[in-house]
């Protein structure tokens, strides 16, 4: 008895199947839900499956930054952050993102050279200033620790506890609850 052709389409293996079989947006779903399941590489997949365009080359960058965070796989996210930062410069994420790579790929100073030069165009942004801060204490630069730690408060308070709980700091933390940062005020 021969197979129909409805049978042999069936048993069709997905690499047969055209790129972009579904919306984008199913295949981001999914990758999306993939990802909060831990299951990365199936999140890779639905992400290859994305049209190599705007918007959905920039979501899919930003996710497979995720994975690779949450992989630990930091020579990857490292290239893949500074390729965002490098094509949405005005956004202080990529710069963050790609410091934190950098620091666990190659070292602190190369990821504080990052952040100097975010610090330029993102004159106002805390979190970079807070993560200069980290470095400036890992690197034992504890004046500009504690100046860049005064900054990234005054632009938002919550940088207080998050500074008394980080690894980083643990050199300046008496320092830091000399200067009352540990209070908590209902």
């Amino acid at each position: 008895m021969g197979t129909s052709k409805a049978t042999n389409l069936q048993v069709q293996s997905d690499m047969d199947l055209p790129p972009h079989l579904l919306r984008p947006q199913v295949h981001l779903s999914r990758a999306r839900g993939y990802f909060e399941l831990e299951m990365f590489e199936d999140a890779k997949k639905e992400l290859r499956a994305l049209p190599d365009q705007m918007p959905w080359s920039k979501h899919g960058l930003e996710l497979l930054v995720a994975i690779h965070q949450a992989q630990k796989s930091w020579e990857e996210m490292m290239m893949i952050a500074n390729q965002l930062r490098t094509d949405f410069p005005e956004e202080a994420q990529w710069w963050i993102m790609s410091a934190y790579a950098t620091r666990r790929h190659f070292s602190v100073p190369e990821a504080e050279n990052i952040l100097k030069e975010a610090m330029q165009m993102h004159t106002r942004e805390p979190m970079i200033k807070y993560n200069l801060a980290c470095y400036a204490c890992l690197l034992q630069k504890f004046d500009d620790c504690m100046k860049l730690l005064k900054e990234s408060v005054a632009l938002e308070e919550k940088y207080k506890l998050l500074a008394l709980e980080d690894e980083d700091l643990t050199e300046i933390r008496e320092k830091l609850l000399e200067l009352g940062w540990g209070r908590v005020v209902v």
